[in-house]
């Protein structure tokens, strides 16, 4: 039978029939490695440089790790090991860092996060037993995070920035559930089928379960129009259930009392969209020249740009387009070459772009209101025209709440839900790589490594440019929609 490793026990914690798949019926590898794991690695990296130890290289299978491990142990214990494999029957983990002084041993998860969470605990706690169980008297126990307080002073000066919690009392106390857990994972995992098991809301905690399309699918899939497109409203969405209703369609007018939910089903049902000129005077009516602005970011957990913390958001790109009339477009972009992120560069190339006393309308404005903020306290030779561009600011989410609905929508004003209403060739879907924030940061990151070709980082390059692009061009479409008042076919 397989063998039970923390990852796999983190699973059947979420749920048992997630780790049966995970282990029976697994999902293809993903093509890019997902950001957070990318972000723990290069953590795991700085710890190794900041705390020599040995490594314990494993090449091939976990087998021979945890048999190298034995081996490296049973000599001469090293006083700090990083990787070591441990296994006891059907048990196995690998530890980030064990230390072994004066006959105490010291285990340590190293995390990413800039805090201890509660998942934490499970984690190091499981490590902790399956060691204890192969002979190593684990007696301390911790969680080496990062120090959201900390600043970067000088470059490649990380002093302070890791922080290491001691956790041993919390993990001592759920160590017997942790045992129960690991026996009903095993349980799991021997059964011929996959377990039986309802969605619910451990479907998304404390992660996203890569199943749930499938368990989805299961379950009969879910009507063309659910009820809980009604997201903003759980208490209504709760009572339409347990009324028995699954597909708004089916809902009667007269059970929702809220306008925007009226108008949500009315769309929904007659498959028109709804149109409100008047909702979008405000922007329709704009005199030019008028701006468009979006931001593509990035938070790395360890900081590079002096002056800045763990996860600070950074913007490495930008897209402005200038509507200087109804048939006059100009388009200007900026996109970053390398970390550290040359702001100064940036700051300058915007403040260029954008029209002195144009509006700027941006999509959800207040993300690039804060980005602007703090680019303007990055960059002080900018600061002025920076936050003269904030204030300037036009939210066209807000608007397009008010003004504007498509069936197509399900009760989503995101962007991305929005533009392919507005334009069907517009859609994100049709995007070659990038397609959404969190792979333009995979794309721009995988850009900058050292590793990168010539050819892919020119590949990346065009994806994130055009993708960014159509942000900007998209709201243009958007604005122009609202002028010529009509609904899209």
């Amino acid at each position: 039978m397989a063998l039970l490793t923390k990852t796999r026990f983190l699973s059947g914690l979420q749920c048992p029939k997630r780790l049966w798949l995970e282990v029976h019926e697994p999902l293809p590898r993903a093509p890019l490695v997902p950001l957070p794991i990318l972000e723990g690695r290069r953590v795991d990296a700085l710890v190794r440089q900041l705390l020599p130890g040995t490594l314990v290289v494993r090449d091939g299978a976990l087998a021979a790790a945890i048999e190298t491990t034995a081996q490296l142990f049973a000599a001469q214990p090293p006083e700090r090991a990083y990787q070591a494999a441990f296994g006891a029957g059907e048990l196995a983990a690998i530890a980030d860092i064990v230390e072994t002084r004066a006959g105490s041993v010291t285990l340590t998860e190293v995390k990413a996060s800039t805090g201890v969470r509660d998942e934490h605990l499970s984690d190091v706690g499981f490590q902790a037993a399956v060691m204890r169980a192969a002979g190593l008297p684990v007696d301390r126990i911790q969680v080496m995070h990062l120090d959201s307080g900390f600043v970067l002073r000088r470059e490649g000066d990380y002093d302070g920035l890791l922080q290491a919690t001691d956790v041993t009392p919390l993990v001592e106390a759920r160590l017997p559930a942790i045992g129960e857990a690991a026996s009903l994972c095993l349980e799991t995992l021997a059964q011929p089928r996959e377990p039986a098991v309802r969605i619910g809301a451990h479907c998304k905690s404390p992660h996203p379960c890569p199943y749930l399309g499938r368990c989805t699918l299961q379950a009969g899939g879910s009507p063309a129009y659910p009820v809980e497109i009604l997201r903003r409203a759980p208490a209504v969405v709760r009572l339409l259930k347990g009324s028995g209703y699954a597909d708004l369609r089916d809902v009667p007018l007269e059970k929702l009392k809220s306008n925007l939910h009226r108008r949500i089903h009315q769309a929904t049902v007659t498959g028109e969209p709804f149109l409100d000129a008047t909702a979008a005077h405000a922007v329709s009516r704009l005199p030019y020249p008028v701006a468009y602005l979006d931001f593509e970011t990035v938070a790395p957990a360890i900081p590079e740009r002096i002056g800045t913390r763990p996860y600070q958001m950074l913007p490495f790109q930008f897209s402005v387009h200038v509507e200087e009339g109804a048939h006059d477009v100009r388009h200007i972009e900026h996109l970053a070459t390398g970390l550290p992120l040359d702001l100064e560069a940036l700051a300058d190339a915007l403040a260029a772009a954008i029209p002195d006393d144009a509006p700027v309308l941006a999509y959800n404005a207040s993300f690039e209101k804060g980005v602007l903020l703090d680019l303007a306290t990055q960059v002080p030779a900018q600061g002025d025209a920076l936050r003269d561009i904030a204030a300037r600011l036009v939210d066209l989410l807000p608007i397009t709440r008010r003004a504007y609905y498509h069936p197509a929508m399900k009760g989503s004003w995101s962007f991305k839900a929005v533009l392919p209403t507005v334009d069907a060739t517009l859609d994100y879907g049709d995007l070659e790589g990038v397609q959404e924030g969190g792979g333009a940061q995979l794309a721009f990151l995988e850009m900058v490594a050292t590793g990168t070709d010539a050819a892919r980082r020119s590949e990346l390059r065009q994806q994130l440019l055009t993708y960014c692009g159509r942000d900007t061009w998209g709201m243009v479409v958007l604005r122009r929609m609202y002028a010529g008042a009509t609904t899209p076919a």
